[in-house]
């Protein structure tokens, strides 16, 4: 068996660890910022455990990360139903650990401790606009990676195109399907790049 300090990841299990796309992950490798080497053919990047740890270190992402098996995900949303709904959906989905708060100030206190992967975060909470919780959450160091999906019932044009300059990789809005959810989840923890059109944080 590999043990941990021998494991090597590839671009998108460092992508997942990181709350990024492998695309980003790819241009750090390139740019130098994270230390790996290329296999085979088709050149693919492969990131050793110590390079990766020593990444995570410079960069403010919790190093409980590399011992995580499943990915991490804090739903914010002062309606019960809400509350109620996407946790069940997303843990017949995926391997996912998920945490729920009601309030602004719960997330916070959230984010804190697990530094999520993934928010899905209401806007319109009862105790703060959730614009301001993602861009606290994007100020942190820990957290500037994770990402953050909108969700709402009440958005209409401005308000929908300015989400990007708050932080959110991705809007998603009430009601919507468990299907469209289910992807848009997978997209933002997995390989995909922000339909909301914000550009990765290097």
């Amino acid at each position: 068996m590999v043990g941990r300090k021998d494991r090597v990841y590839t671009s998108g299990e460092v992508a997942r660890i990181c709350g990024v796309s492998p695309d980003t992950v790819a241009r750090w490798f390139d740019m130098g910022q994270i230390e790996g080497y290329r296999l085979g053919p088709g050149g693919d990047r492969r990131i050793p455990y110590e390079s990766l740890r020593k990444f995570l270190m410079n960069h403010g992402i919790p190093l409980s990360r590399l011992e995580e098996s499943s990915c991490c995900i804090l739903v914010v949303d002062d309606d019960p139903y809400y509350l109620d709904i996407i946790p069940t959906a997303l843990h017949r989905a995926g391997q996912y650990d998920i945490y729920t708060a009601s309030t602004g100030f719960d997330a916070g206190a959230l984010v804190v401790e697990h530094a999520p992967h993934l928010v899905i975060l209401d806007i319109h909470l009862s105790d703060i606009d959730g614009r301001k919780v993602c861009e606290r959450i994007k100020a942190r160091p820990e957290t500037r990676h994770t990402r953050i999906l909108a969700i709402s019932g009440f958005l209409e044009g401005s308000a929908e195109r300015n989400l990007a300059r708050h932080g959110f990789d991705d809007y998603l809005k009430k009601p919507f399907s468990i299907d469209d959810l289910v992807a848009r989840v997978k997209k933002l923890v997995g390989d995909g790049t922000s339909p909301v059109g914000q550009s990765e944080t290097e």
